[in-house]
């Protein structure tokens, strides 16, 4: 899939894991070539999600990037938020396709 970021467009994929300490979904983009990246989650202690839910992470680096996948149909929002640290709220997304495994 394409996608366009810091002025220059990519193209990649989406990988889904499952964090160890709590197993909430986690998203990395990855290019083409195998390189990461973006890690487009982020893990809160204390906070369970659905098995298709994971908190974006939509600040610093990774600014402008989760927006084209909701626009393309890959994750959507669910209009709920989790407090991140400094970063303050981020959006609780819902991957639309996981792969058979990690559901």
């Amino acid at each position: 899939m394409k996608f366009t970021h810091f002025g220059t467009e990519q193209n990649g994929s989406l990988e889904f894991d499952r964090y160890a300490s709590n197993n909430n979904l986690a998203v990395q983009l990855v290019c083409d070539d195998g390189i990461p990246y973006a890690t487009i989650s982020t893990n809160v202690e204390g906070v369970q999600l659905a098995s298709d839910e994971f908190i974006a992470k939509t600040y610093s680096e990774n600014k402008g990037l989760v927006e084209q996948f909701i626009e393309s149909g890959c994750f959507e929002d669910t209009g709920r938020v989790a407090t991140v640290g400094y970063a303050d709220s981020q959006p609780i997304l819902r991957a639309v396709t996981l792969p058979v495994g990690v559901a």
